[in-house]
């Protein structure tokens, strides 16, 4: 990666909406919103005010870059709708995990565990090593019981930091007992388009045209899961 590549990040996997712009490796301009109205709505015009700010161009830009999930799924199609709709300029994109991204913005060395609210009872989870740019997976981004967290967790030997909008909850009810586990400050817990710049910036190699950029929910969307509810009431007909 030349010193000068301009990267371009958003994220819309939850009910804030982010836009970073880094040049080097170095975040040169952020924009964060919590509003009422939808991504879709202030996505475009966020990115080129984040644009303008740091005096950059679109067509300066030499990779696009997004939170592909896990997340909410309807604001990962239109946070991946934008990218792709922004890559109409011939430019490449990749779509970067969610978690990755929590655990770059919360930590910049040592093992972060990113967690995220499915539902009840059920979270999205990972497990990264940071250093420097590298972040290397304990084990994979997965879907599952607060139970088989633990459980990861416990088995990783070296001091965790969780992050992520349910860090607080369960470092106070599930690893209250393990002084290993620590929580990282709140304005470092949460989503974060800088944390994206530094991903894609990683996993440059990976980048693609628009159409190699898909979401990755780890678990059924809620029509999956009607299909699949309706497949098996008629087969106990």
């Amino acid at each position: 990666m030349t010193s000068e590549k301009i990267i371009l990040g958003i994220d819309t996997s939850s009910k804030s909406a982010s836009c970073a712009v880094s040049r080097g490796g170095e975040i040169i301009a952020e924009t964060t919103f919590l509003t009422k109205l939808t991504h879709s709505q202030i996505m475009l015009p966020t990115v080129l005010r984040t644009l303008s700010d740091c005096g950059t161009e679109l067509s300066d830009v030499s990779l696009f870059a997004c939170a592909a999930g896990p997340g909410s799924y309807t604001g990962l199609r239109i946070g991946i709708a934008a990218i792709k709709g922004l890559c109409a300029l011939g430019k490449p994109c990749v779509g970067v995990s969610t978690l990755e991204m929590i655990a770059r913005n919360a930590v910049s060395c040592g093992v972060c565990v990113p967690v995220m609210t499915a539902r009840a009872g059920v979270v999205y989870f990972g497990a990264y090593e940071i250093s420097g740019e590298a972040a290397k997976p304990v084990f994979p981004d997965q879907v599952g019981e607060e139970s088989e967290l633990f459980r990861l967790v416990s088995g990783i030997n070296s001091p965790v930091i969780l992050a992520g909008d349910c860090a607080d909850r369960l470092k106070k009810s599930l690893f209250a007992e393990l002084p290993s586990v620590g929580v990282c400050t709140p304005h470092k817990c949460l989503m974060s388009a800088a944390g994206v710049c530094a991903a894609a910036a990683y996993h440059i190699g990976e980048a693609g045209p628009a159409e190699s950029l898909n979401a990755k929910y780890l678990q059924n969307t809620m029509a999956e899961k009607l299909k699949e509810q309706k497949k098996n009431e008629a087969k106990k007909t």
